[in-house]
């Protein structure tokens, strides 16, 4: 990705941040705030964008060179000189941005993100920081990262770019400028999947059901339809017919991911629930459009119910219950 691979949606928020890098290509600095929060939904597009508008802010032309400079090249391949990129370290157990990643380790002599920030930009522009997943940052490294939101040295620009808010304190909420992030239309999903290669009919099929997430959407290839479509047809049957439910247990418990498969089950009972309710029928499989258009009113306090049961179910696997104890309860207990 470069400055000239303009991100799909969130026309607002790109509107402003151009609007910034013009000011600082223009050499009105002042006019750019130090510490912005890009805040919004899970997959719809926020690190892209922050990294595009990193691009933005180190090319001289503010995007004008069409990707081609050198600043544009480097930010692409994330190893701009100004550039300091954060995010969950792949050794970290805890899925969790530390205080060493930001504080630094002064024993064994690593540098943080404060004393990296510390340096001189060396091309035209500001030193640029971008924390990915800034809400998986423990309280201790928010903590340590306040007085470089505050007050950062230099000409600096720290973006995080978070899909829980709440999980940062209200002090380093505060220092930022919010950035807010919503979810994508099925046009906007339709065009990035046209971009990744996708067939019009795999684009639209997938955007209907990604529920604004391009993230989601670009899991979506033929295979992962046709996957979805089977998890859910098998859903539907167990929850009638024992013979299948022992079957089906199996096959959800042995999902590594377990958290994709019985995720994709709640985000179809949410949808089950709208089409009782007289809402829009996205599905783009044909067999299971026919189970939401047989859904009516009547319906709403049974399915509400078992989406209640789904959740209480993720959140059990989450605490490690018994995987194959837990969905058979679940399946059993489905419309009672």
């Amino acid at each position: 990705m470069s400055a000239a691979d303009r991100p799909v949606g969130h026309e607002a928020v790109l509107e402003r941040l151009e609007s910034f890098a013009r000011s600082v290509a223009a050499g009105n600095d002042d006019l750019l705030h130090h510490a912005h929060l890009m805040a919004g939904p899970a997959g719809v597009g926020k690190f892209r964008v922050a990294l595009w508008w990193a691009s933005l802010l180190k090319c001289r032309q503010a995007g004008g060179c069409g990707g081609s400079c050198e600043s544009c090249r480097l930010v692409n391949a994330g190893v701009h000189p100004d550039l300091e990129l954060i995010e969950v370290s792949a050794d970290s157990k805890a899925g969790v941005i530390g205080i060493g990643q930001i504080r630094g380790d002064r024993e064994r002599r690593i540098p943080g993100l404060i004393q990296r920030m510390a340096l001189k930009p060396l091309q035209p522009g500001p030193r640029i920081a971008i924390i990915r997943d800034a809400h998986a940052m423990t309280p201790e490294a928010q903590n340590s990262a306040l007085k470089l939101l505050e007050e950062p040295p230099g000409f600096a620009v720290i973006v995080l770019v978070a899909d829980n808010v709440s999980a940062l304190l209200p002090t380093v909420r505060s220092r930022c400028q919010l950035l807010r992030f919503g979810a994508l239309s099925e046009e906007e999903l339709a065009r990035i999947l046209a971009e990744d290669g996708r067939t019009r009919e795999e684009a639209t099929a997938a955007a209907a059901i990604a529920r604004g997430s391009a993230a989601r959407a670009l899991d979506y290839d033929a295979e992962g339809l046709a996957e979805r479509e089977e998890l859910l047809l098998g859903f539907e049957q167990a929850r009638h017919d024992r013979e299948a439910l022992e079957p089906f247990v199996l096959e959800l418990a042995g999902l590594k991911a377990k958290g994709y498969g019985l995720g994709e089950i709640l985000q179809w009972q949410l949808e089950k629930v709208e089409a009782g309710l007289g809402g829009k029928v996205s599905e783009g499989s044909e067999r299971l459009r026919e189970i939401l258009d047989g859904l009516s009113a009547n319906d709403i306090e049974r399915l509400v119910d078992d989406a209640g049961r789904i959740h209480r179910t993720i959140a059990m696997l989450d605490r490690n219950a018994n995987a194959k104890i837990a969905l058979r309860d679940l399946l059993l207990n489905m419309g009672h």
